[in-house]
This record gives C-alpha cells, sequence and structure tokens, in this order.
C-alpha cells in the first residue's frame, strides 16, 4: 500500500477570542493567492508575522460583510492583534476592532514535501465545506473574518471560520 503524500486527517477545535483588533490590507480585484500577491505585494505576510502581540500566524480570508466598504470586496490579507495595539501602520493597511467570538480552528495534519500545499488546503477547505455545523450545535456567524493560514510542511493547513451557537430549538 502506498503512503499517503498529505493526510486526510483534519480535526477541528473550539477557540475562544476576546475583543481584540485586526490589521488588514484589502486586496482590490485579484480572486487568488498568487495575483493577489502580485497585486498588493507580499509583504504584508513578513510586517503580520515580525508583530510579537499577534493572536496567530498572518492569514488570507474575507472581511464579514459590515466590514466591505462601497466599492470594495471582502477579501484582505489581515492578523489579529489584542486591542491594546498601537503601532503604526505601513500604507494602506487598515485596523478595526472587533468583538469577542467563537472560532471553529480545522488543523490538517503534517506533511513532508513543501510542494504539495495545494493538496493540503483542498483537503482543509473539502473538510470545511461538508463539515456538519447545525449537528454540533453551530452556525457561521458574520461577525468577524474567515481566516486561511496557509499551508506549511512542518505545521499542516490551517483555517478559522467564525461560528455562533445555535439558539436551543434549532440545536440538534
Amino acid at each position: 500500500m502506498e503512503k499517503e503524500k498529505v493526510s486526510g486527517i483534519v480535526t477541528v477545535s473550539v477557540v475562544e477570542r476576546p475583543a481584540r483588533k485586526i490589521i488588514f490590507l484589502r486586496i482590490p480585484t485579484a480572486t487568488d493567492y498568487f495575483s493577489a500577491c502580485a497585486e498588493v505585494g507580499c509583504d504584508w505576510e513578513g510586517f503580520f508575522n515580525s508583530i510579537p502581540e499577534k493572536f496567530d500566524t498572518a492569514a488570507g480570508g474575507h472581511l464579514p460583510a459590515y466590514l466591505v466598504r462601497p466599492g470594495t470586496r471582502s477579501d484582505v490579507f489581515l492578523v489579529e492583534v489584542p486591542l491594546s495595539y498601537d503601532k503604526p501602520l505601513p500604507e494602506g493597511y487598515e485596523s478595526v476592532e472587533l468583538p469577542p467570538c467563537t472560532y471553529l480552528y480545522f488543523q490538517g495534519m503534517p506533511f513532508e514535501n513543501q510542494q504539495d500545499f495545494p493538496t493540503a488546503i483542498g483537503i482543509l477547505n473539502r473538510a470545511i465545506e461538508h463539515y456538519p455545523f447545525e449537528r454540533y450545535g453551530w452556525r457561521k456567524s458574520d461577525r468577524a473574518p474567515d481566516l486561511g493560514m496557509g499551508a506549511e510542511a512542518e505545521t499542516g493547513a490551517r483555517a478559522a471560520v467564525p461560528v455562533e451557537p445555535l439558539p436551543p430549538a434549532e440545536n440538534r
């Protein structure tokens, strides 16, 4: 039997976030990661990951509808930081406060060859797409951004989906 290049195992954990800020860079027109980097550059990742106070690694994501300005899209690069974060931001970056929220963190398994990252991300995205949120008492929320932390061989693919509990009558 041939060994899997990338494991299909994905774990899901509940993570509570306090009130916090996100620092983000809007992606004007690009529709995928590589064209987004071509459009706004890839300096965002180094900048975000250099912030010692960050909650997690830099991410690509989608802003909740209430943060999307007319004439813009929801796609952004971002990082979450404590409310107290007040250092200057590079030109073009924005910051906004968010209320507390609950995330379901989806975590893929580490893999051997970094070139297999598209496979790892595909496995993770299918797990999110087919996850039975309602069966476990959740529904997706539009109060916080979706977070896609990419895929590294050492850590596996990672993403976070904002959720809120179903009302008791809907909770099955």
